[in-house]
């Protein structure tokens, strides 16, 4: 297969600020599979038409959105260009929520 424009995961991860354990975490969970894995080494290599859903996950992540809840919803979005945006604003709306109620 030719690597060409796609990322291991060791520099994916210090380019989203995530650790390698993470991403195979998120591979674990079905949340983020690799573009290609190397039968040979069992290297992980990413694209950039994940470049997105990794944004989404940092973004989500960053405000308290739990995993599962991220994976369910990008799930049923299809997390195309339309779904990190729908889950960043369901994220954003539950926050508020979570907000109000303790006041």
């Amino acid at each position: 297969m030719d690597r060409a424009g796609l990322f291991s995961i060791g520099t994916i991860g210090k380019m989203f600020h995530l650790s390698v354990s993470s991403l195979r975490h998120y591979e674990a969970i079905g949340l983020l599979t690799p573009e290609y894995i190397d039968p040979e080494s069992g290297y992980r290599y990413y694209s950039t038409r994940q470049f997105e859903v990794l944004n989404t996950i940092r973004y989500l992540r960053a405000l308290d959105m739990p995993l599962q809840e991220i994976s369910d919803f990008m799930g049923k979005s299809g997390c195309g260009t339309n779904g990190g945006k729908n889950a960043a604003a369901k994220a954003s709306s539950h926050r508020k929520t979570e907000t109000i109620e303790m006041y």
